[in-house]
């Protein structure tokens, strides 16, 4: 069991928190329209990866990780201690990846009224 599969798993939700709040922070900009399509179709796509991932960490390899505290997470009976900067490097490949990399694709743009 490769403990990258582990690392995805927690930074998902931290990358999709990430991707909310920039969300907010692009509705103060006039093209703010743009933006918003692109996060929410790559905050879908990775709501969608998340549930995989983890649909597979229990049924292939019998693994349950529950967060406990900053930086500590519990995989079956087994606790885990990661650094704020690892935390944070986690996250910004996996974010990188849907941005820039393999995970990278086209969004669908939908029907807003723009701003002046």
């Amino acid at each position: 069991m490769s403990s990258n599969l582990i690392k995805r798993y927690i930074a998902y939700p931290m990358a999709i928190k990430v991707f909310h709040q920039d969300i907010e922070r692009f509705k103060k900009v006039k093209l703010s329209n743009l933006y918003q399509d692109m996060l929410e179709s790559i905050i879908e796509r990775m709501q969608e990866d998340f549930y995989k991932l983890n649909d597979e960490l229990r049924s292939r390899y019998r693994m349950d990780v529950k967060r406990l505290d900053n930086g500590r997470y519990k995989v079956n009976n087994e606790v885990l201690e990661y650094t704020p900067e690892e935390l944070k490097e986690f996250t910004s490949q996996l974010m990188s990846e849907y941005l820039y990399g393999d995970k990278a694709a086209g969004f669908e743009r939908k029907d807003r009224i723009w701003k002046d």
